[in-house]
């Protein structure tokens, strides 16, 4: 009896050991577990906090319409310079300003192209001024672009992409490790990059909604006078013949002096071309000479015999 107790003792007290271990050896994979999926867990805890659509929305709110004026206006006027005085007071008077011109003078006519920016609310106003100083209004077209809708889009965007970028700088603050860090600043230059690009549209609109552009071009009539061309007299025709032909002389003589490398080329060549005639005529008498003695010397040969 007592060796059975002991021997169920024994085996209660080896089962005990066993699940111990297995315990252990199970926490200790656990640990090793989350340890190796900590940085995965963080890259998706960031992601799905980026990815889900922003909370905050914008509150429906009575928005200001965005309008882009321009206008392109052609006038004639009985004085351009009076005229151009006059347009420089009325620009200045609304508080616009004038960013290129273009003048342009003919025989017909004195025109000039002018751009002018001026606040919105003074468009009308300046427009109805440069009419008063038209002798003749040619064409007066306003163009009128709405552009509430991009500008409220984009201004949604950018504050989105703000809100996107505060949640970025919020994590990045709690990353731990470099591959963290590295990908969250990626995305945050991107959306750096994006919110710049944002501002400056905004911006833009908001230059061009502010101050309306005006094309003018102003011009005046000039009335064309036929003026015949007076020919000159016979002796002053014989003087400016007599200049243009000493003129033309000289010409001459310069281009004779310019083309001093040909003159010597052509002295070398005709000098050359001397001496080698010399020294075959001197050959040619040379050998005349020789024949003659030859035959002379045969006659006295033939003598003696």
């Amino acid at each position: 009896m007592e060796k059975r107790v002991s021997f169920l003792l024994l085996v209660m007290l080896a089962i005990s050991v066993i699940g111990c271990g297995t315990k252990k050896s199970n926490e200790y994979a656990n640990l090793e577990s989350i340890s190796s999926n900590r940085s995965e867990a963080f890259t998706e805890t960031v992601v799905d906090d980026i990815a889900a659509p922003v909370a905050k929305s914008v509150a429906a709110v009575d928005i200001e319409p965005k309008v882009i004026k321009t206008a392109n206006v052609s006038i004639e006027v009985a004085d351009y310079l009076k005229s151009r005085q006059k347009v420089d007071s009325i620009v200045a008077k609304h508080k616009g300003f004038v960013t290129n011109e273009a003048f342009q003078e003919t025989d017909t006519q004195k025109s000039n192209s002018i751009t002018i920016r001026v606040p919105a609310q003074n468009f009308d106003h300046l427009l109805s001024d440069i009419a008063t100083i038209a002798k003749r209004v040619d064409y007066q077209n306003i163009y009128t672009q709405d552009v509430t809708e991009e500008y409220f889009d984009v201004k949604t965007r950018l504050e989105n992409k703000q809100e996107v970028e505060r949640t970025y700088r919020k994590h990045l603050r709690e990353a731990k490790n470099i591959e963290d860090i590295l990908k969250i600043e990626n995305k945050l230059a991107e959306i750096r990059s994006e919110i710049e690009s944002a501002q400056g549209r905004l911006k833009y609109i908001d230059n061009q909604v502010n101050l309306s552009t005006v094309s003018l071009y102003l011009y005046q009539k000039l009335e064309y006078k036929y003026i015949p061309e007076q020919l000159p007299g016979f002796w002053q025709r014989v003087k400016e013949g007599f200049h243009w032909g000493w003129k033309g002389f000289l010409w001459f003589l310069i281009l004779l002096v310019k083309l001093w490398p040909l003159w010597l080329v052509g002295a070398i060549a005709y000098f050359t071309v001397i001496l080698i005639e010399k020294q075959i005529k001197s050959r040619k008498k040379k050998e005349k000479k020789a024949k003659k003695l030859q035959k002379k010397a045969k006659q006295t040969d033939e003598t003696v015999m």
